[in-house]
């Protein structure tokens, strides 16, 4: 099984794949010119080429997407879509997740501590980092990154590639539009139209 990158969100799915004892034949995957090391720890091997993905996935194609920035988790999910990958969902065994009408999408990343209520949706490839709270009737798109501490109540939605800063609390009944971004700490009181950026409180 291959990790998609191999910086610091990528070491972080390492640990909780030790956790849930799924680190056989894990491998990374880095082209950036920022990869400079071999091995992450001495122990899981960095690919560099795409010629390398192709030969593991010859004997296992799921992947895992290990960065945060929704517009890159699309880029590189969809390139290894079109290399043969299957994606793989990471969900901490120490997250809380409901079990009533929950759908939850291929490729997550659901991290340590988060707590997913009842009656939510979670679109492809979406990231729910650690210490997330997202409540009832809430409705979150694809590849959307839910930073550090950041609260959803009851009745929220989001578009596609939509990130929400750490700490930020985004209050019951909200719609957020595709692309915007939400910044560390703001307090979310009306809908947030597609590709805009607010901060703040309350957000503006």
């Amino acid at each position: 099984m291959i990790i998609i990158g191999a910086g610091g969100h990528a070491r972080e799915l390492l640990g909780i794949m030790k956790e849930l004892n799924q680190l056989n034949d894990v491998c990374l995957f880095d082209d950036t010119p920022e990869a400079s090391s071999e091995k992450v720890w001495d122990l899981f091997p960095v690919l560099r080429t795409i010629a390398e993905v192709r030969q593991v996935f010859n004997k296992d194609n799921r992947f895992i997407i290990g960065v945060g920035k929704p517009a890159t988790r699309k880029l590189l999910f969809n390139k290894m879509i079109d290399l043969g990958g299957i994606p793989y969902s990471v969900i901490s065994p120490y997250a809380r997740i409901g079990s009533f009408n929950m759908y939850l999408a291929e490729g997550l990343n659901i991290m340590t501590n988060a707590v997913i209520t009842q009656d939510v949706t979670i679109g492809i490839g979406s990231l729910v980092h650690i210490n997330t709270t997202i409540h009832h009737d809430c409705r979150i798109g694809e590849f959307c990154e839910l930073s550090p501490g950041c609260h959803l109540l009851g009745h929220v939605s989001t578009g596609d590639l939509v990130s929400i800063g750490s700490g930020a609390v985004v209050l019951p009944g909200v719609s957020i539009g595709s692309g915007a971004v939400i910044g560390a700490g703001a307090v979310v009181t009306k809908n947030v139209e597609s590709g805009a950026a607010v901060k703040g409180i309350p957000a503006k």
